[in-house]
């Protein structure tokens, strides 16, 4: 049993650590991306989690492995240094595709979206399923994501299309109960149902977590504990894995502050009690591939063709005039997608252009502020990481040029902060405005009156780096 580490969680994890055979890290988490686009590892985090009780387990959340477009062979390299570092004796990755491409390049689709479910969508997976396995240090388990389209005409079933991934691309599977719960609620197919078509025997890990109901949908949201019908599914079907070494609660950051630690223990206690661990299980090895037939002069939905149309419409681009994109564009999932994908930009922005964000809101309003978000949204595509998406807001901002007072001293202001913060190193920045007023005003959560005009440079230093 164990928790997936989140930001806040360590209060949680020291009050239930006798409880604890592993905690779970999505190593994106650990991850800077440097002003030059490099990535780096954050060993202050690494060393802290170091000392947090039970073994190590990594679950990706950012390189998925369902699309036609291979995993990022640099995420992957970076993934399996730490799963060698932390010792995993697996790791995970989810089995969707998060980029799209056409004959100009590829984009991201700011979301984690589902993959085509015909006999040629299996095998495109399996091909990416191999890419990243042949890559890493350990074996790899593909999580079975949430989907919230409605079920297609002459598709695999949820099941089937996960057996002929797995059993093509010789991966173990990550059962995300929720996930598959919300699947269910969701109109797509009975639990019962999906069970029954998958390899269980190659189910290595299980995810529990909460969710709530959100226009018309059951969101899996990770927002807190399981419900009661989670826990009743978790009790029928965790005797049933036997390959099963590993039991996962996930939370997200924003709900950790109302997550109570007698609570999240005796969730530890009832899973325990539902799962009769069996004598030890031998070392893990990755299952056998296996050969999947395909039907010779089978016409059915293109992979690609799937992907460009649907990660089209998730960000707001013109996915063309084909069936397959009116189809899919008359799917009403469509705009609780487009509207997730905006919400998970915004807060991104949120979380890094503090003084940015605030200043926009104190002079334009939500209004005035959603309409140039969604300006933005429309011409810039989603990026992967969030310190990504500050700096190609800041530029849109800069080139747009709406009528805000002091707009290009504060963001040059939250783009020297960032820098800092991502390079590890002092960052110098110009600006024309008093930086003391607009720091001490906007972190009040008011405009500046009056601010000092002048010429300033400003050494900006992360506090949380080593002197």
């Amino acid at each position: 049993m164990g928790l997936t580490y989140v930001p806040g969680l360590d209060r949680i994890l020291a009050e239930v650590a006798d409880l604890l055979d592993v905690v779970e890290i999505e190593p994106q988490s650990l991850w800077r991306v440097r002003g030059d686009g490099g990535i780096q590892v954050d060993e202050d985090v690494l060393g802290r989690l170091s000392d947090l009780p039970g073994a190590r387990l990594l679950h990706g959340v950012g390189n998925p492995v369902g699309g036609c477009c291979l995993p990022d062979p640099r995420h992957t390299q970076l993934f399996g240094e730490l799963a060698g570092r932390l010792r995993s004796p697996w790791v995970s990755e989810h089995l969707a595709f998060n980029r799209a491409a056409d004959r100009t390049g590829s984009f991201h689709t700011g979301f984690m979206l589902p993959p085509c479910q015909t006999a040629a969508g299996a095998h495109a997976a399996a091909r990416s399923v191999r890419a990243m396995a042949d890559a890493l240090p350990v074996p790899l388990a593909v999580e079975i994501g949430a989907n919230y389209l409605r079920p297609r005409p002459g598709d695999l079933s949820d099941g089937a299309f996960v057996r002929r991934v797995a059993e093509e691309s010789g991966c173990g599977l990550l059962l995300d109960l929720h996930n598959v719960l919300a699947n269910e609620r969701n109109g797509r197919g009975n639990v019962d149902d999906l069970l029954a078509g998958l390899p269980l025997d190659r189910v290595w890990e299980v995810h529990l977590a909460g969710g709530f109901e959100y226009r018309g949908y059951w969101l899996d949201a990770h927002s807190g504990l399981p419900d009661d019908d989670l826990l009743a599914l978790a009790d029928r079907v965790l005797p049933r894995l036997p390959a099963l070494r590993a039991v996962l609660f996930e939370v997200t950051p924003s709900a950790v502050p109302g997550l109570d630690a007698g609570a999240v223990r005796e969730l530890l206690v009832a899973v325990k009690e539902m799962w009769p661990q069996p004598a030890p299980l031998p070392p893990l090895s990755p299952p056998h591939t296996m050969a999947v037939p395909h039907a010779a002069g089978e016409v059915t939905t293109a992979p690609c063709d799937w992907e460009l149309a649907l990660g089209s419409l998730a960000v707001g681009r013109d996915p063309g005039t084909t069936p397959l994109a009116r189809e899919l564009a008359a799917d009403p999932a469509i705009g609780l997608l487009r509207g997730l994908v905006a919400e998970f930009r915004g807060s991104a922005l949120t979380g890094t252009l503090r003084y940015t964000m605030r200043l926009l809101f104190l002079t334009l309003g939500p209004d005035g502020v959603g309409e140039l978000l969604g300006a933005y949204m429309r011409a810039c595509p989603p990026r992967l990481f969030a310190s990504e998406e500050a700096f190609a807001f800041a530029d849109h901002l800069l080139e747009a040029r709406p009528r805000v007072p002091w707009l290009s001293d504060v963001v040059e202001l939250d783009r020297g902060l960032l820098r800092a913060r991502l390079d590890g190193s002092p960052c110098t920045v110009g600006l024309r405005t008093d930086p003391t007023a607009l720091m001490t005003d906007l972190g009040a959560g008011r405009l500046p009156v009056a601010p000092q005009r002048g010429h300033f440079r400003v050494r900006l230093v992360d506090d949380l780096a080593p002197a």
